[in-house]
């Protein structure tokens, strides 16, 4: 995020009545923009004929006529299309023309132009790939190192540079590349797209690490793919939750195996008495009830119904 971004009311208390100001010259903003560009190729030249504390002396100029120039813009009521457009432009064009003299000075210490070098490409990139976002209806103001931060290093690294030049070179390098890379996964967050429905499941578990994995993979897809992807998913889970139990080849819980398990053996038991009071009627009706009263005398309990009871019948 650039400075204006992180914090708007003290940038504006600044550029505000110093923009009020300038407007009362008649200056327009078109005009400071084109004497910041002005003021960056000097300040690349004098640095590419080692310079390094003049050039970052006169960037500073140059950096203030692009602070400025939106802020005359606000207080005129000149803020345009074209404005705006020109404007980034001419940030492209400082970029090149500053790190392009750096990377001339530093051409004989390979270390510090390839640095030079990558920052230059990093910062070039960064721009790019918000144009093109921007292109296509995609936000893309997200990055560790925007323009304002990469300026204020650049003058940092010129005026000191004979203890920072290279400790901000790194962080130049780094920090573009880490910002490329940043603005091209939000802009892929962005855009339709499915998810596995494996990693959704293991997002669904309630675990102290499935909760930070579904934090991290909600940060990668991002939250306008991942959570509505997840909320589907729940939903479609405990949808075939009653399909499952009903289902005879799906794993049923313990505490139903358990209950399962009682109810079959309860079964088995009845089914075995009832069986045995078969086995004894057959017995019966096999014994001949003469005079003497042969069937009444081994089941003596039938006749008068205090004999064992019987299961019932199927």
């Amino acid at each position: 995020m650039t400075l204006r971004s992180r914090f708007p009311s003290y940038v504006d208390a600044v550029t505000t009545p110093v923009g009020r100001v300038l407007a009362r010259t008649r200056i327009t903003p078109n005009w400071l923009t084109t004497l910041g560009i002005v003021l960056t190729a000097a300040a690349a030249v004098s640095v590419a004929l080692a310079s390094p504390v003049l050039g970052g002396a006169v960037l500073i100029l140059g950096g203030l006529m692009d602070t400025f120039d939106g802020a005359v813009a606000r207080a005129t009521g000149r803020s345009t299309p074209f404005g705006g457009f020109y404007d980034s432009v001419s940030d492209r064009i400082s970029d090149g023309l500053i790190l392009g003299g750096m990377a001339f000075w530093l051409r004989d210490e390979p270390r510090l132009f390839t640095l030079a070098v990558v920052a230059l490409v990093g910062a070039e990139v960064t721009s790019y790939v918000r144009a093109k976002a921007e292109a296509i209806d995609l936000d893309c103001s997200v990055g560790i190192l925007e323009r304002a931060e990469r300026a204020i290093l650049l003058i940092i690294a010129l005026l000191f540079h004979r203890w920072l030049l290279e400790p901000v070179l790194w962080i130049l390098a780094v920090g573009s590349t880490v910002t490329v890379v940043q603005r091209v996964h939000h802009v892929w967050c962005q855009i339709d797209r499915d998810i596995p429905e494996e990693l959704l499941a293991l997002a669904v578990l309630d675990r102290a690490w499935s909760r930070a994995f579904k934090k991290a993979a909600r940060r990668f897809y991002g939250e306008r793919n991942f959570d509505p992807a997840l909320d589907e998913h729940s939903a479609n889970h405990r949808n075939d939750e009653p399909a499952q139990a009903a289902d005879p080849g799906t794993e049923v819980p313990a505490d139903r195996r358990h209950a399962t398990r009682t109810d079959r053996s309860s079964e088995r038991d009845r089914v075995e008495v009832i069986d045995a009071a078969e086995v004894e009627d057959e017995v019966l009706a096999s014994v001949p009830d003469g005079p003497s009263g042969l069937r009444a005398r081994l089941v003596p309990g039938r006749r008068s119904g205090t004999g064992r009871p019987r299961g019932p019948r199927p």
